[in-house]
This record gives C-alpha cells, sequence and structure tokens, in this order.
C-alpha cells in the first residue's frame, strides 16, 4: 500500500473543512496527515496557510518555508509565504518571495499584484505601478490590481485615470459594500426636478471628506442622504439635504443614485478643481460637551492616536500613545483627548490621567467630536476621521502619515488641497515616528507662545 495515496483524501478532507472556514478542523488534520508523513509538502503548506488565517505569522512562515525547502517549485508556496512577510511589515523580504514566485511561473498575475503592493510599502513607486499594470496586462478583469492602481494614481495627484480605476472597487474586495438599487447610477447628467440619492460607502473619514460634494448639486435638485448613524446628526448641518435616512430606516423614491466616493469622479475632480470652501458643516455647540480650561491663556489641543483596528492600513497609521510624551510637558498647553473605543483607556495605562483630559469617552456620534473640536486651537491626529473632522470644520490640524500615507494626503507636500487648514507632518522613512514627533515638539513650542 502506498502511504501517500493513503494521504490524498485526507489531505482532500481537511482542505475542504478548510475553505469552509473551519480552520481548528482544518490544522488538525494537516496535522494528522504531518504524523503520517512528515515530509508532506501540501500539508505544511496549507497548515501555514491555516495559522496565517489564524494571524500567527511567525509559525505561518516557518511552515511554509519548511514546505519550499522539500518542494521549491509551487509558486503559490512562495505567494503565500510573501504575504506572511508582508503582514509582519517585512516588504523586503515579501518582495523576495513574490520575485520567486514569478520566477517560476511568469505568467502568474496575483504573484506581480502582491508584489506591486509591497512595493509601494517601500515606496518604490514607480516599480509599484509597474507591476499592478502586469497583473493587469495578464489578467485584464483583475479587479483588485485595477483599484489598487487607482490609489496609487491618485496618492501622485493622478486624479483623471486615478478617479477612474478607483470604480474598479465595486468588483474588488469591497464588493460587499455596494448597494444594488433598481433606479440609475447618476452619471452628471441634469439633476433638474429630479432627486437623487447619495450613500455613504466605506469609513467614516470618506463621508465627512466627500460630503462636501453635496453642495455642489443644483438647488433644483432633491437631496437624500444615507449615512452611518454616527455621522446623521452631524450631517444635519449640511442645508440643502432635503432628506437625511441612516440603516434601518425607510428610504424615499429617488430618480438616480450615487455612491458618495465616487463624486469626485463623477464631477470630474482635478487637483485644481478640488471643492474646499471651508468649513462645510456647521454643527451646533452642544452644551453637553462644553468644557472650561484651567487657564483660558492655555493653547487648547485635542490629540488622537489610533483609528479603527479593522482599517487595511491600521498597522502604520495608527500609533501608541505614548509617542505623544514629549509633547506634554511644553509650557502653555493644554491636552484634551478625542479618542473613542477601547483606545481612551490608553491614558489611564500610560499614566497621563492628570495631563490629559479625557473627553472622547463621552462621545456617541460626531456631532459630540465636532462641539468639542470647536472649542479647540488645535487638533494632533494621526490619518482617522478625528482629523477629517476638524478639516471640514475649519480647525488647524496637523496630521500625521506614515511614510507612505493613504492615497488622499498625497506626496511630498505639507498642505492638503482638501483641508486648507491643514498641516501634514511625514515619516520620513519608514516606522519612524520619534523623528515626526520632534519635528511636532519643536512646531508645538513655537505655537504655542504666540
Amino acid at each position: 500500500m502506498n502511504p501517500t495515496q493513503d494521504i490524498i483524501p485526507i489531505l482532500k478532507l481537511a482542505l475542504r473543512y478548510h475553505r469552509e472556514g473551519n480552520l481548528d478542523y482544518a490544522k488538525y488534520v494537516y496535522q494528522h496527515v504531518l504524523g503520517i508523513d512528515p515530509q508532506n509538502a501540501d500539508a505544511l503548506h496549507l497548515l501555514g496557510v491555516s495559522v496565517y488565517q489564524s494571524e500567527q505569522y511567525d509559525i505561518a512562515i516557518n511552515l511554509i518555508t519548511q514546505a519550499i525547502q522539500i518542494d521549491s517549485t509551487k509558486p503559490l508556496f512562495f505567494t503565500n509565504l510573501g504575504n506572511a512577510f508582508q503582514k509582519q511589515g517585512k516588504s523586503e523580504k515579501s518582495v523576495q518571495a513574490y520575485q520567486k514566485a514569478i520566477q517560476i511561473q511568469p505568467g502568474y498575475a496575483e504573484a506581480y499584484f502582491n508584489l506591486g503592493n509591497s512595493l509601494r510599502e517601500q515606496g518604490k513607486l514607480k516599480e509599484s505601478t509597474q507591476a499592478l499594470q502586469k497583473a493587469i496586462q495578464i489578467q485584464p478583469d483583475y479587479a483588485d490590481a485595477h483599484f489598487n492602481l487607482a490609489m496609487l494614481l491618485l496618492l501622485q495627484g493622478q486624479f483623471v485615470e486615478g478617479w477612474e480605476k478607483y470604480e474598479w472597487r465595486w468588483d474588488s474586495s469591497l464588493k460587499s459594500q455596494k448597494r444594488n438599487f433598481k433606479r440609475p447610477l447618476w452619471d452628471g447628467t441634469s439633476l433638474s426636478s429630479k432627486s437623487i440619492l447619495i450613500y455613504a460607502e466605506q469609513g467614516f473619514g470618506d463621508s465627512i471628506q466627500f460630503a462636501r460634494y453635496i453642495d455642489l448639486f443644483p438647488d433644483t435638485a432633491t437631496i437624500i442622504v444615507a449615512c452611518q448613524p454616527a455621522l446623521k446628526s452631524l450631517l444635519k448641518s449640511i442645508e440643502c439635504i432635503d432628506t437625511l435616512v441612516t440603516k434601518g430606516e425607510d428610504i424615499p423614491n429617488f430618480d438616480f443614485h450615487a455612491p458618495i466616493v465616487s463624486l469626485p469622479h463623477i464631477f470630474g475632480t482635478v487637483l485644481e478643481t478640488i471643492p474646499a470652501k471651508i468649513p462645510y458643516l456647521y454643527p451646533d455647540k452642544n452644551p453637553d460637551f462644553s468644557f472650561l480650561s484651567d487657564d483660558e491663556r492655555d493653547l487648547k489641543v485635542g490629540i488622537a492616536w489610533a483609528g479603527s483596528p479593522t482599517h487595511i492600513n491600521d498597522r502604520n497609521r495608527s500609533i501608541s500613545l505614548n509617542n505623544f510624551k514629549c509633547l506634554l510637558d511644553i509650557k502653555g498647553c493644554e491636552f484634551f483627548s478625542l479618542q473613542v473605543g477601547e483606545h481612551h483607556r490608553d491614558i489611564k495605562q500610560c499614566g497621563y490621567s492628570r495631563i490629559i483630559k479625557d473627553l472622547g469617552k463621552q462621545f456617541t456620534n460626531f456631532h459630540h467630536t465636532a462641539s468639542v473640536i470647536l472649542q479647540l486651537d488645535l487638533v494632533i491626529s494621526v490619518d482617522t476621521a478625528v482629523a477629517h473632522l476638524a478639516g471640514a470644520l475649519g480647525k488647524p490640524v496637523w496630521t500625521l502619515l506614515p511614510f507612505i500615507p493613504d492615497w488622499r494626503w498625497m506626496l511630498n507636500r505639507s498642505d492638503s488641497p482638501w483641508y486648507p487648514s491643514m498641516t501634514l507632518f511625514r515619516q520620513r522613512k519608514r516606522g519612524d515616528w520619534h523623528s515626526v514627533f520632534q519635528e511636532i515638539r519643536l512646531t508645538l513650542t513655537q505655537y504655542s507662545q504666540r
């Protein structure tokens, strides 16, 4: 009897469980296979993939490396090894793995796609563009490659082609966010005496950033906006909105619809035509969220250091509160936390309760946050919705950006065409927040002495 032949149906069973999402049982069966045949490269690789999906990246790398040592002819092994390195932020090693996969299989579109993403993280934008274009050349309908290329183009200020390719998101990994309506998608045609539904589709920051476009619609159109519940009371300040609904509420009849992040494309936005009338949000000051400074002469500074942990780039954009330590002894400054969620507890855990006043723990929606921001002199925030909100309100805001930022912040500039009151502080090399905060400390010291 051939032991290898006996293993095949067992391995197929494990793979079935794996594809169904039953990782624990799949791991158990893979380990059973390895108990019979410790040199089974497929079992080692698949066990590594299942461990990777459980976010145990070190173990995944070890298992997949063992598989490669047994069988170095399979490009998928190298691709998944690269994915694990990428999750660890080891883009150099991930690039090497993807290049090896391509060497074995030159027409491997997924490897080119992943290679492009890793090269982007290294700041090698030309090479990243070429890799994504190669993936599209091999597989013209590769939606995720088109979408990632869109973000790369927008990052470099190539708006026309960037917005066009951004529409590929509806066939990409973001397709679950697409809403299917019987009425047609608006293409920019006249809306005179017509109604249009504009709906939020991604994060809070996206909704806040692109809400500016609502004011561009003609007075003769009926504007219906569907937004996240936490934004509803804030967006009520946009007077031209006729009806504002949120999840679970009935949507009135409409003639056209448009996802909010498609509006720059539909309006043909280029760098010179970005709608930058600031402020475009006018929330009422909520008396429940008013506060008095201990010293009215002090500069009141709001801070936020973490975004949603589910964000695809949260590993690079969110930081430890301890990074702010070098600012907390600057004379003439009072610090107020705008942080929501679990991270507001960082204040106590880091021992800053007497220095930073925790306001964010009271917030239940963005109107509350806005009411506080209106009372501040300055906001210092990582790339999260708080930065967008401060910018939309016209408040001075310093936004902290990783080495390769989100596309909307572009490259090599300290200002933002989206928010005239915003100053951008960028990492000069990957992971270097120390230099960023040294620059902020110097700038804030001077700012507080005005």
